[in-house]
Parts: C-alpha cells; structure tokens; sequence
C-alpha cells in the first residue's frame, strides 16, 4: 500500500508539472516561433527568402486585354463608342534586383530589372495583331495645345491634318505596348529635342522591358521587423512631388515584393506603385486557403480611386486642385506621364461614377478586382493579381478640329492584369521550411500539457479505485 501510494504521488507531481510546464511553455514557444521567422525573414544573404527576395522563382504573367474600337466614324460625330475586348495577350514577366547595395542604417538599396517575354501559347493571337484605338500622342499635343500661344495652336493643328494624323488609328499589340514612331512626336522632338519629349517614339509600357523604374532603398527589417521591406526613399527622395498635398505624396508601405510579418487584420498594408505613381493600401476580405495552406486576402478596396469629394484622403490626387476632381474610380495621372491625358482605373471602370461607364463594359468583382493572398504568419505572398486600365480622358477642343464632334469620355486603351502565384516547388519547400516547423512548434506545448493532463486524471482514477477496494476489503 506504501508502494502504491508513492506512486500515486510520484505520478500526479509528473502530471501536474507536465501539464503546468506545457502551459508555461506557451509563451516561450510563441517566442521562438517569433524569433524563427524573423530570422528567415529579415533581407540577409544567409534568410531562407533572400534568393526569392532578389529573383521571384515563381512565374510572373503580365496579361493584356486590347478595347478594339468598332465604331470610329460614329464616334466621331458624337455617338458612344462600341468595342470588341480582345485578349490575353500573355507575357511572361521576369524580376531580378540589380546593384545591390548594403547601407549603414539598417537599410539596403537595389534597382528591379523587369524583362518581358511573349508568350504565344497563353494568348489568343501574336504580337502583330492590330486594333483601332484611339491616338494618344495626338491627344497628348490637344492638351499641352490647351496652355499654348495660339500661333502654336494653329500650327499644330495645321501640322496634324498635313501629315493626316486621325483621331482613331491602327496599331499593333507590339507597337501599342513597347513603342512606335509617331509623327507628330517626331516633328517636335526634331525641333526641340529633348525639352518637351524624350524621343519621337511612343508606347504605352515604352523603356519598360529589359529596364528598372528606379532605385528603391529599403528596410531590411534587422533593427525592426515591422519595418520590413518597408521604402525609406525611392530615387533618393522620401516623397514623390507629382500631387497637391504632403498626404497624398507620402511613399508608404512596400514595393510589393514582401511584408511584414504576423499580420494585424484591422491595418491596412501600403504599397508603393511607380506605375500609378502613388502609395495605395488593401484591406482584409477574407480567409482563404491554396494548396492546403491558410491564408489572409486583402483587396483594394472600393473607395481606393473615389475622388476627393467622396474620400476627403485622396483630395491630394485631384489636380491642378480640389475643384478639378474626375468622377469617382478614376485616377488622373497626367501629372507624371509628361502631359499625356492619361486616367487609370480599374477594369471595365469596376467601382466607377455610373455616368463614365460605356457600352460593352461589364465590371465583375472577381475577374477586375486587385488582390493579395498572404500567410498570415510569415507575410509571405502566395498569390497576387494587380488589375489596372488605361483610358484617355477624351472632350472637343477648339484647337484640334478631330476631337470638335465627340463627346467627352474616358475612353479605355487596355486592361492588364499581372498575377503570380507560388507553383508547386515553392509550395513543397514552404510547407517543410517553414510551414510544418511552425505547427510542430505551435502544438508542442499543448502536446506536453496534454500528456500531464492524461497521467493526472489517470493517476486520479487509480488512487480512487484503490481507495475504494481498501474500503470494500475492510467491510466485514
């Protein structure tokens, strides 16, 4: 009986530290969850993601969708426009960060050099395919014209119609998206050279391939992991200077590439974007899950491009000011496209003023809409598409005698969507790298507590059933 008791003892101080020691272990297990994946995070050339970080190992596909205009001679009388969408046309995107340089401050700098490649098999035609879209180089004159002299008004306009530049012109995908000899950009390139226009070419992503967008500076997240990847400057400047106020001028958030870690769902993330110019931020959708991994999806959202009226915050984006804001879900962005009267939104003008959609457009949340998919624990991203148009902000003018009939219009070029997501590599690397070590960690402490648990209860059961046969064999 002595013995027995002893055990019982023995077994329930076991019990009781196990399950004490399992509680107790949460905590420093948490932490050394904490401290693992900041480790593998922090931009070093010995972190797990630094070769991902320099290189994506994932396919990037950059996707257009082409308006082909159907209805040119009516519209140039003043009816709306109908198009045939054509597309994708697929390119695959390839990103390396070049000129790699470590600071003292915690911070590393580095160009991102993005090359495109045509791929035929994930499109529906080649790159010599030709639509009728509208002439952007000749709008681009009609409003730099608006603020001209009027001898320049009318030689311009002279010039246009001498050389038989229309309104509505042909071009192929190749010339539309990497760039084309116009000419009326070469006739004022030849007379001024480099003053008002860098070159008599132009193209909507023109100097993108085989080229970067700047020299991004960073935080490598050592001193601050919240800090991670986060843009201290860009050109060595803190802020752009293209907007109305400091607000809307601010570079915050990342470059897209990486996030901080153990995400707070009620913030939102920034990122930068040179395309658009400007900072912008998601927000928590929802939980969703790829290849058996949970993750966190934020989207942009709604009010992202409402005008300043709508979202006293975006005020800073109406420009010259306040008073010349464009309908809500449109982001005028001549400012940094050197004149050109370019407006992003997002496709088929999804969250757009009802009174600037045209026919054939057909907004649809799940196909037009930006979103990130994320761990929630590391940042990283397992799937992203970033949706965006490009339309031209079309109205009459008196000193261009093709625009004196239309109606004033946003009218849509293209639509791109750029997406990645993790393939199958990534994912099996992920899973054991980071993913399984991290649940193993997460679990053990319960595990440890739960085995105390066990032997307390058992140790219980034990000593009451031994008490009651001792009670039983004293019954006479």
């Amino acid at each position: 009986m002595a013995g027995a008791f002893a055990y019982c003892i023995v077994s329930s101080v076991i019990g009781v530290l196990l399950f004490g020691g399992g509680i107790g272990l949460i905590p420093l297990f948490h932490k050394i969850v904490h401290d693992m994946v900041v480790e593998q995070l922090v931009i070093d050339k010995s972190s797990m993601t630094y070769d991902g970080w320099v290189s994506p190992g994932a396919t990037i596909y950059m996707q257009f969708w082409f308006f082909d205009l159907v209805n040119p001679t009516e519209v140039m009388s003043g009816h709306l426009p109908y198009f045939a969408e054509r597309g994708p046309y697929t390119y695959r995107e390839h990103r390396e960060k070049q000129n790699i340089t470590w600071n003292n401050n915690g911070t590393v700098s580095y160009r991102n050099k993005m090359t495109y490649i045509f791929d035929p098999s994930m499109s529906v035609g080649t790159e010599d395919d030709v639509f009728t879209t509208i002439n952007i180089p000749l709008l681009t004159i009609t409003t730099f014209l608006e603020y001209s002299p009027n001898i320049v008004k009318w030689l311009a306009d002279l010039f246009s119609r001498i050389v038989g530049e229309d309104l509505f012109i042909e071009r192929s995908v190749k010339e539309l998206l990497w760039g084309y000899e116009d000419p009326i950009f070469s006739f004022i390139h030849t007379f001024t050279g480099d003053t008002f226009l860098p070159s008599g070419d132009f193209g909507l992503f023109m100097d993108k391939n085989n080229s970067d967008d700047g020299v991004y500076t960073v935080y490598t997240g050592e001193h601050d992991i919240d800090k991670l990847n986060s843009i201290e400057n860009w050109n060595g400047r803190p802020n752009v200077t293209w907007w109305t106020t400091d607000e809307a001028n601010m570079i915050n958030g990342t470059d897209g590439t990486m996030n901080r870690p153990f995400a707070d769902l009620s913030e939102k993330p920034y990122l930068f974007s040179s395309d658009i110019c400007r900072s912008i931020f998601g927000e928590y959708e929802k939980d969703v899950h790829y290849e058996g991994i949970r993750l966190v999806r934020f989207t942009g959202p709604s009010y992202i491009f409402a005008n300043g009226t709508e979202y006293p915050p975006n005020a800073g984006f109406c420009t010259p000011d306040i008073d010349h804001c464009l309908p809500g879900g449109l982001l005028n962005v001549s400012v940094c496209k050197q004149g050109a009267p370019v407006v992003f939104s997002l496709p088929h003008f999804l969250y757009a003023d009802p009174r600037v959609l045209l026919p054939t457009m057909s907004p649809n949340k799940e196909e037009h809409e930006t979103f990130v998919d994320a761990d929630p624990i590391t940042g990283i991203t397992m799937r992203v598409a970033k949706r965006l148009q490009t339309n031209i902000h079309l109205k009459p003018s008196k000193y261009a005698r093709r625009t004196s009939g239309v109606q004033e219009m946003f009218f849509p070029v293209m639509w791109l969507n750029e997406s990645c997501e993790l393939d199958d590599a990534s994912v099996h690397k992920y899973k054991e790298s980071v993913q399984t070590p991290i649940q193993i960690m997460d679990i053990a402490p319960y595990i440890i507590a739960g085995i105390g648990f066990i032997i307390i209860i058992v140790t219980l059961i034990l000593a009451v059933r031994r008490y009651r046969k001792k009670r039983t064999s004293r019954v006479p």
